[in-house]
């Protein structure tokens, strides 16, 4: 960008605007239709995010320095067919693809009050767009020009007709991008309570799944000229890695945008119930048969590296129960509804390199502490104890190989780390976390959680379903704090520029609260997903973390 009048970076342009607390009214059972203005607005307690001014105390959008529907993608008219034409095309399995015992499982834990996606709050500044507005169509034309990029986006989710077997992606001979693509306008003022309203409403309902598993609203009628971007994805097509690739392919790394050419496209005929019951048998009789056939080959090929393998896996189970198979009681371990809370907090990326500079660790145990710190902010504010005590958070680690980068799905292990919430200095508590971390990277417990997480592999889908649910009611954890990092250099959709993108992540049936943080040009935001009963004090929560950061970044000198 230039450096005229209208440039807004946080070099040029400061939001004006009272600092007030983020409102979490309004996600009630009556949700409004999109396309129409939000009824009724929120308590107006803080307005729209902005990053830390470390000169002046200020806050600036983004990191500091220290039209029409168009039917693009949608399927021809003879692909899509009449009625019944499905059931004259025979279609064969080779084909499709299987859903892994990962992305699996997402669909089993979804409950009609546990939604599994996740999802992004993306701002972003339409002055860098040519007359300065991000019209709907044009946006429409981007995303459409790209789904062959992320060929999940056109396809569904069909099971098969006896639960031995995995689901499968198959084409979706009507996909339509007119259902997909959305738009809506904040009610007046359009301030960061407003769009928390929507944001919440959105995130409450889950996707259709008789459709391909996604959605996206382009959000207008926001403060200073700016708009909002918010996508919905089921969490079977992606994890937070696979998510960033895919922001890459449809984001530019310039101004202008790239309207490509695509290839055409002819879905694949979807596979008929005679196909899906024969599939199911075959597939329940040879895939345990077949991955022992392949083990046992491993094994005389490799014995050594095969005897390895499993004791890093049995280590890594024992360190896991050394550790205790139950977390502690905490505030967040209580069944949830339908309904979600959101909340936003963000931060330079270069305020955590400092930090981490300075005091030690990475920037993930920096991310960590801010959120043990605003635990302990959000408990002393409650009145309950935090003396001595821990809360025990899941840490998502990516397990992706190079060679996987493009691909969707799920290639995802974890740690199980204790945040320290009692009282105690910023320093002290980034220490303890970072001794933690240092250990459990050390030892094989990342191995034995993706051992566990992929377990279903051998599974049958009836039990596989049964233990990935027992285990999201067991208090295995108290919440879950996920960072992904994405690239740090400016970045467009559209030809609109991204200042921020807020992660929006799922909660489990006895788990309430998510916190994530997505680094991307240059800013880091953090998005904290709650359960609407479990969590009415959101607000305090985030400015809990705000202070936290402060304190760490107090201690580190900056």
């Amino acid at each position: 960008m230039g450096s005229g009048a209208g440039d807004r970076t946080v070099h040029r342009r400061c939001l004006r605007l009272p600092v007030r607390r983020a409102s979490t009214s309004g996600c009630g059972p009556n949700l409004d239709r999109v396309g129409l203005r939000t009824a009724g607005g929120g308590h107006a307690r803080r307005h729209l995010p902005a990053s830390i001014d470390p000169a002046g105390g200020r806050r600036r959008w983004g990191p500091d320095p220290g039209g029409g529907h168009d039917r693009i993608g949608r399927a021809a008219p003879a692909a899509r067919g009449g009625a019944g034409s499905l059931g004259l095309q025979r279609c064969s399995l080779s084909s499709v693809e299987r859903l892994g015992p990962q992305d699996a499982s997402f669909l089993y834990l979804e409950t009609p009050s546990v939604h599994q996606h996740v999802g992004g709050l993306a701002i972003v500044d339409p002055s860098t767009v040519p007359g300065g507005a991000l019209r709907f169509a044009d946006l429409v034309a981007v995303i459409g020009s790209r789904l062959h990029l992320a060929p999940r986006f056109r396809q569904k989710v069909v099971f098969p007709p006896i639960n031995t077997v995995r689901p499968l992606w198959v084409d979706d001979a009507n996909f339509d991008l007119d259902f997909h693509m959305r738009r809506a306008a904040l009610p007046s003022p359009g301030g960061r309570a407003e769009l928390i309203d929507y944001v919440q409403r959105v995130i409450s309902r889950p996707l259709d799944r008789t459709k391909p598993l996604w959605e996206l609203y382009l959000i207008e009628g926001m403060q200073d000229g700016l708009a909002a971007i918010l996508t919905k994805v089921h969490h079977a097509m992606v994890d937070g890695i696979a998510a960033i690739d895919l922001a890459s392919a449809m984001y530019d790394f310039a101004p202008s945008a790239h309207v490509l050419t695509p290839p055409p496209w002819e879905p694949e005929p979807e596979p008929d119930r005679a196909t899906l019951l024969g599939d199911a048998i075959r597939e329940g009789i040879t895939h345990p048969l077949g991955g022992l056939v392949q083990f046992a080959n491993r094994a005389l090929q490799a014995p050594s590296r095969v005897a390895a393998q499993i004791g890093e896996v049995l280590g890594g189970l024992r360190e896991i129960l050394g550790g205790g198979v139950l977390a502690p009681e905490g505030p967040f371990n209580r069944p949830v509804g339908p309904n979600r809370r959101f909340a936003m907090v963000e931060a330079p990326v270069q305020t955590l390199k400092d930090v981490k500079n300075a005091l030690g660790g990475t920037v993930n145990d920096v991310v960590l502490a801010t959120a043990a710190g605003g635990l302990h902010g959000l408990l002393q504010a409650r009145g309950e104890p935090t003396r001595d005590r821990v809360l025990r958070a899941m840490v998502p680690i990516s397990v992706r190989a190079d060679s996987e980068r493009t691909a969707l799905g799920n290639r995802v292990s974890s740690m199980f780390v204790d945040l320290p919430i009692g009282e105690m200095g910023a320093k002290r508590r980034l220490r303890q976390i970072t001794d933690r971390t240092r250990y459990l990277k050390e030892s094989n417990t990342a191995v034995g959680a993706e051992f566990l997480i992929n377990i279903g592999t051998w599974a049958p889908p009836t039990i596989h379903a049964m233990a990935a649910r027992a285990a999201s009611r067991a208090r295995l954890i108290n919440l879950v704090v996920s960072n992904v990092p994405g690239p740090q250099v400016p970045m467009y959709i559209a030809g609109a520029k991204l200042l921020a993108q807020y992660p929006i992540m799922p909660i489990a049936e006895h788990m309430g609260l998510s916190i994530a943080v997505t680094s991307l040009a240059g800013t880091m935001a953090f998005g904290i997903t709650a359960d609407w009963d479990t969590l009415p004090d959101i607000a305090v929560l985030a400015q809990a973390m705000e202070e936290s950061l402060a304190s760490l970044r107090k201690s580190a000198g900056k």
